[in-house]
């Protein structure tokens, strides 16, 4: 059985074929190029497109072939989300706008003065959001597994376009903590993934879509010990061009980690409800990490 093992698809010639096409074509005509690409990725996926068949059937409920359509489109809004990424970072993106909902609360937030956390999860674009949480004006830190996006990432720096925001690798010695304690007394911004987890990660168990998943306690257990305030946001892609940002209204950690658990997982089954083709994640996200 499949699990996450910390490291992103995708190779650097690929990156530098789209991002070729974006600065000869535009943005409109490489999502062109791009449909292609992810139909034959589509064809020849193997396990990855395995696993997401069975979460949109299992989980979702829906029928084989209407599965296999959401598969593909579901791989060419991933590779729209990869490039849409790279448009904004070499400032080629200007057909890309939002909508937002929840942005005042996010503000008062982020105004406060107190810091806070900031959830997501692999569905819809994070460097969307990330991008609008620049906006406000608030140092941000990101919490990422050392091996996650590097390659893109790594690209990104060779063509001059660096992350707008701090990014906290995840360490196996734990220094992370140190680093999540002192930006959060610094009162600022920090932005977690928290729907996967490496293998021997504590988890906590939840149901979820129908089923029983494993969340990574860290960064639930992070919050609930300082009782700092949290929300949830994301970034789906609602039209060509157009994403929709929303925002859950802030709350404060209570001292009970299963509340803010259920919390995220009410916001995130609601989004991957409204937005099942942009379920990021291509292994078996209801295996037993046990």
């Amino acid at each position: 059985m499949a699990s996450w093992t910390g490291r992103s698809r995708g190779n650097v010639l690929g990156y530098k074929t789209v991002v070729y096409s974006l600065r000869i074509f535009g943005l409109s005509k490489t999502y062109f190029l791009l449909r292609m690409i992810s139909y034959y990725y589509y064809l020849f996926a193997g396990e990855p497109k395995r696993h997401i068949l069975r979460f949109y059937q299992d989980h979702l409920g829906f029928s084989r072939s209407e599965a296999k359509a959401l598969c593909k489109e579901n791989f060419f809004l991933l590779a729209q989300s990869i490039l849409d990424k790279i448009a904004l970072a070499m400032d080629l993106g200007k057909e890309i706008y939002y909508k937002q909902r929840g942005e005042d609360q996010l503000i008062r937030m982020a105004k406060s003065g107190q810091g806070g956390f900031v959830f997501s999860a692999h569905l819809g674009n994070w460097d969307i959001a990330g991008n609008l949480l620049q906006n406000l004006d608030v140092p941000l830190n990101v919490l990422m597994y050392e091996n996650e996006e590097e390659k893109i990432n790594d690209f990104l720096e060779q063509i001059g376009s660096k992350p707008s925001f701090n990014i906290i690798p995840i360490k196996e010695d734990m220094s992370h903590l140190v680093k999540i304690y002192k930006h959060y007394k610094q009162k600022e911004l920090i932005c977690i993934n928290a729907d996967r987890f490496l293998p021997g990660a504590k988890t906590v168990t939840a149901d979820f879509l129908n089923g029983t998943a494993h969340f990574p306690e860290g960064p639930f257990s992070i919050v609930n010990k300082l009782k700092a305030e949290y929300t949830f946001i994301f970034a789906v892609k609602s039209s060509k061009f157009g994403y929709e940002f929303s925002a859950t209204k802030p709350r404060r950690a209570d001292g009970q980690i299963h509340g803010i658990v259920a919390d995220y997982i009410n916001a995130l089954e609601e989004k991957v409800k409204q937005f099942p083709a942009q379920w990021f994640n291509y292994y078996d996200f209801f295996q037993d990490p046990s």
